[in-house]
């Protein structure tokens, strides 16, 4: 087989595993009023199931991580998937909303021990440069799953009942592990019995690291917020159509990977603190801007939560490099601490914004502004007078 085939092999299989997690949040965002009124409950019962999967995802990855580091790849991503995938087969099955949060928490859990492997199998099997390019590929199906998998779910429920979207996604997972038992290479890891607490209590005490890491946790969990509201506010709230709404939910992912790009250019010529700086201090201004103007119309809301959600491309790739600056043997346990942390935040502020749904955007505009203004004050006073030391 050629270096080329193994490597396009690598990135097809690594980017499948990846696309598990968006796929499973956002294509069934357009089937809420759907699930609420077979399973006889309020949309807001059904965004709770998303918050559970951002807590099993986080739960996942905290857990699954060390394990694959003393027992391998392999069996942890194989035990990942098959959890995912009877979870989801059984999703499309159930009648009582209480067993839809458990099967969804069950999913992402099996989710995170399968996901939190695709990192670490890279770093298993490139370095350096090459390491970086086969990220960047990977990354590119991570935007481009969430842009598309509104407008498939939606897709499904044109011609099939919402208990369909789960059936593929259970499918999906089967394709995607035996792709990956049989058109894997084998890869060689340095396990290790080492246990990776001492490498979380080294990031989690490093203030200016942890300035970093929750201010873009606070303000990524206003994007996480908004997903879990997505359904309520523009279906509910402004009655659009389930085809018009992965086309407004994929046109908010389209925005960042545009920010993103735009900041790939910029921070050539400028520092990245200072763009993490504006990204946060643009963000709180439109949660501000959202929050007062909740009660206007859909068309300038639309573009205002484009913004909000758009100008993160700001915010991850710059704050992950800072952060990462400060670990440069133990970048894995502090990206697992971003993962863990993100997850956990984006579920609380989600559950945050249910619990106090009123029928109105109140609640929603409320957290997604107090979180954004959280995340750009910290910022702001906490990284006073750092200067970063880049090399090159």
């Amino acid at each position: 087989m050629s270096k080329a085939l193994t490597e396009r092999q690598i990135v097809l299989v690594l980017a499948s595993l990846s696309a598990i997690t968006p796929l499973a949040i956002d294509m069934y965002l357009p089937s809420f009023p759907a699930i609420a009124t077979d399973l006889h409950t309020s949309i807001p019962n059904v965004e709770f199931s998303l918050s559970l999967y951002f807590f099993g995802m986080a739960m996942g990855q905290l857990l699954g991580g060390p394990i694959s580091d003393a027992y391998g790849r392999r069996p942890m991503v194989m035990i990942g998937l098959i959890v995912f995938g009877m979870s989801s087969l059984l999703l499309s099955i159930t009648n009582q909303i209480e067993i839809f949060w458990i099967l969804r928490a069950l999913q992402s859990f099996g989710g995170g021990v399968a996901t939190v492997n695709v990192s670490a199998t890279v770093r298993d099997m490139f370095n350096g440069k090459e390491s970086a390019r086969i990220f960047s590929l990977i990354a590119m199906v991570m935007l481009m799953a969430p842009l598309l998998a509104p407008t498939l779910g939606a897709l499904v429920l044109k011609f099939f009942e919402w208990e369909a979207i789960f059936l593929i996604l259970g499918f999906y997972t089967l394709f995607a592990l035996i792709f990956y038992l049989f058109r894997f290479p084998a890869t060689k890891q340095i396990r290790t019995k080492i246990t990776p607490i001492q490498n979380y209590k080294t990031v989690l005490s490093h203030k200016l690291a942890m300035v970093f890491i929750v201010s873009q946790i606070l303000c990524t969990s206003g994007m996480y917020t908004f997903i879990t509201s997505s359904s309520f506010v523009y279906m509910e709230h402004f009655h659009v159509s389930a085809s018009r709404f992965s086309l407004f939910f994929g046109i908010n992912v389209l925005m960042m990977m545009i920010f993103g790009r735009l900041n790939v250019w910029v921070v050539k010529r400028k520092d990245p603190l200072q763009l993490l700086r504006f990204g946060v201090i643009v963000q709180a201004i439109v949660g501000i801007m959202l929050f007062v103007l909740r009660d206007a119309g859909l068309f300038v809301i639309f573009p205002l939560v484009g913004l909000y959600v758009g100008i993160l491309g700001f915010v991850f790739g710059n704050s992950v490099s800072l952060t990462l600056e400060f670990f440069p043997s133990i970048s894995a346990s502090a990206n697992a601490i971003i993962g863990v942390l993100q997850y956990s935040v984006g579920a609380l502020m989600g559950f945050i914004a249910s619990s106090l749904h009123d029928g109105t955007l109140l609640p929603i505009m409320g957290v997604m502004m107090v979180v954004s203004l959280c995340g750009a004050t910290l910022l702001l006073w906490g990284s006073r007078g750092y200067i970063p030391h880049h090399g090159g």
